[in-house]
């Protein structure tokens, strides 16, 4: 019976074992510098290279446009603010806040065992490489401004972001006590399309409104913060209220003492003689350009389309009308006493003025001075009557005079009257108008 072929190698040839023998050698030199090189690496590479396979890991078909889901709905963000400075304008009703923004999320994918990556438990990520929320400020300038800072992602898949953001918000502002007023203004920041929750509890800056870092303005102090959660139909925000009050110090030297100051000078003119209604006069003038100055300053200083006029410049510009009627009571009070009457006034009124009310208004010692000097001067006249027989109509020399003082004493009564109705005027003026 034949014997069987034999079949042949398909490779053959006597340089076969001699190339396999290479190609280990090379293999286990390769081999042997790896193991070396890992064994004496130092720990901060081995880090990196754990944060590098960490990165990989997580955002390998990551798209940074896509909003995270958690417990299979579109992921909440929870803000909270900061504030650091405030400063209200006034005159445009706008109210400018500087603040630090504390957002947080989740995204369930993003997760990952510590101690599989060198126990790494944070990573520092640029905001541009992630999804991070569009938080916008609806009442106010170009939705604010918020500074791109970096994203801190923990290994439980919490984001959290803190940018410095500058919010300029509209405020309806009160100015009926200013400048003892207190001012609140709403900051309504959210996203559109987003939903925005409070901060957790007992989380770290889980506070929703913060104030006690506040660099102190010169003008304005906050006393009292609150934050509310606001539900629309398509969108939710947070609106932040700031309570501020105004720090009045400086207002009492420049407005106040200035106030009390004319208010004595008006009522000053009063007491001056009657006939010095010239000085008078000249007071009231100068009280005039004090107030119109002081009305021109409030102009430049407050809006003048206010919804409530404040109570400071309601004082000055109706003491302005005080001193109005003031300058036509001394314009009288000049005609009373200096012109030469020939009719005699009322005995009724002549009586009153020499009797009790007169004492009232202090008219007494103007009336014995009066009368005894009436009295020297009819005994002068009669002397002269008696030494030079050529006087015409001696008697009524000495009524003339007599007369002239009545109607000065008149003019005196009716100061004092004023004085009394002007004082009355402005306290209850004061009363009205203080704050």
């Amino acid at each position: 019976m034949p014997t069987p072929p034999k079949i042949k190698s398909p490779v053959s040839g006597p340089g076969l074992p001699l190339l396999l023998q290479m190609l280990m050698g090379i293999l286990l030199m390769m081999l042997t510098s790896v193991l070396g090189a890992t064994s004496t690496t130092d720990p901060k590479d081995a880090n990196v290279k754990a944060l590098d396979r960490l990165h990989a890991g997580l955002f390998t078909n990551y798209d940074s446009d896509v909003q995270p889901w958690f417990q299979g709905a579109p992921t909440e963000v929870s803000l909270g603010m900061v504030v650091t400075y405030i400063d209200i304008d006034e005159l445009n009703g706008k109210m400018t806040t500087h603040c630090w923004l504390n957002l947080r999320w989740r995204d369930e994918e993003r997760v990952w065992q510590p101690s599989e990556y060198d126990n790494i438990t944070e990573i520092t990520l640029r905001s541009s490489e992630v999804w991070t929320p569009q938080i916008t400020l609806f009442n106010g300038e170009e939705g604010g401004l918020m500074a791109d800072t970096q994203v801190t992602l923990s290994h439980d898949g919490h984001f959290r972001r803190m940018p410095p953001a500058l919010y300029t918000a509209y405020c309806e502002l009160n100015m009926l006590k200013w400048p003892y007023d207190k001012q609140s203004c709403k900051l309504q920041v959210g996203s559109w399309g987003l939903k925005v929750v409070l901060p957790e509890n007992g989380t770290a800056m889980g506070k929703s409104l913060d104030h006690d870092d506040l660099v102190q303005s010169p003008e304005w102090e906050i006393v009292d913060s609150r934050a509310q959660f606001v539900i629309q139909d398509y969108y939710a925000y947070m609106e932040y209220t700031l309570t501020a009050q105004r720090r009045s110090s400086m207002y009492t030297a420049i407005i106040y003492t200035p106030a009390s100051c004319i208010v004595v000078l008006a009522l000053s003119t009063f007491w001056l003689p009657p006939h010095m209604g010239g000085e008078k006069i000249m007071i009231n003038g100068l009280l005039f350009i004090m107030i119109s100055t002081f009305l021109m300053y409030f102009a430049q200083l407050l809006p003048v389309l206010s919804n409530n006029t404040p109570l400071v410049v309601l004082f000055f510009s109706i003491s302005l009308l005080f001193l109005s009627v003031s300058t036509i009571v001394e314009v009288l009070v000049l005609f009373l006493a200096t012109s030469k009457h020939k009719v005699r006034i009322p005995e009724a009124l002549r009586k009153l003025l020499h009797g009790n009310p007169g004492t009232w208004l202090l008219l007494s010692v103007f009336s014995s001075t009066g009368e005894s000097q009436a009295e020297r001067t009819v005994e002068m006249d009669e002397h002269a009557v008696e030494a030079s027989p050529l006087v015409i109509n001696p008697v009524q020399e000495p009524g003339a005079k007599a007369n002239q003082f009545d109607w000065a004493l008149l003019a005196t009564a009716v100061d004092r009257i004023f004085f009394v109705v002007f004082s009355l005027a402005f306290l209850i003026l004061a009363i009205k108008c203080s704050v």
